[in-house]
């Protein structure tokens, strides 16, 4: 994975900092002063706007008062992960788990780091630990991430599964759901996959959210395992007329 894949995940991650970052049972534990947990939450959330500058200066306080704060560790890894340092990222992270191994945030963020820098299958055990704490609040969300890791190592049982614990925590999540019927038509279940996306699809139009590029390119190969016609027609017309310029479009146009 490329360099343009850390933006990517560094973007997810800013978007649930703020209630994942200090989330854990170190926080609990320990009780640190609230100043900290003032700090760092100030710090992730110039991180999320842009301001390196102050996300530093508040990021630094934190460590000043409590250089042992796993959570100010993690924050400071996503700074250094925002300048372009994946190996000082790497350092806080695990500064972070040497504080406190059971740091939910921290497993969490370190797992997709390992994922999309160093593609290393023993992202996918991080991830696993946030995904199992009870308490977490992007428990979610690591179990989405979980699945993706099972899948880039080709483990689609275990993909399966995590997938499926996403679901069951959230039946919203457009993640799994579609994920799953992905995973069942490549492994030619026809009856699965089509369960999963008509899942998929009343999640977005309960939520009035429209198909993307990604969603519209799997239903048309859906409906091509079908032999359905119209569905194929409808969805193809929908995207050439959103995505024009989209890979999907170049690719269903080609043929692929």
């Amino acid at each position: 994975m490329n360099f343009q894949k850390i933006t990517t995940i560094l973007s997810l991650l800013l978007l649930t900092a703020c209630v994942t970052v200090t989330d854990s049972r170190f926080a609990k534990k320990a009780d640190p002063d609230k100043a900290v947990e003032s700090y760092v939450a100030l710090g992730v959330g110039y991180l999320s706007s842009g301001d390196l500058i102050m996300a530093r200066k508040k990021l630094d306080r934190a460590l000043e008062i409590d250089p042992e704060y796993a959570a100010a560790h993690s924050a400071m890894a996503m700074y250094w992960l925002e300048r372009g340092e994946p190996k000082l990222a790497k350092k806080e992270f695990l500064v972070a788990l040497d504080l406190d191994e059971e740091h939910s945030p921290s497993n969490y963020q370190y797992g997709r780091y390992l994922l999309a820098v160093e593609a290393s299958e023993s992202a996918c055990e991080y991830l696993q630990l946030a995904a199992e704490d009870v308490n977490y609040s992007a428990r979610v969300l690591a179990y989405e991430d979980l699945g993706q890791c099972h899948q880039f190592f080709k483990k689609d049982l275990q993909a399966i599964d995590a997938y499926e614990k996403a679901w069951s925590l959230d039946a919203n999540s457009t993640v799994a759901t579609l994920s799953l019927a992905k995973i069942y038509l490549a492994n030619k279940n026809l009856r699965q996959s089509t369960r999963w996306f008509a899942r998929f699809e009343k999640n977005i139009s309960d939520h009035d959210v429209p198909h993307n590029a990604d969603s519209l390119f799997f239903a048309i190969q859906l409906a091509k395992a079908k032999r359905d016609r119209n569905a194929l027609a409808s969805y193809a017309l929908k995207l050439k007329k959103r995505f024009p310029d989209s890979e999907e479009f170049k690719r269903f146009t080609n043929g692929r």
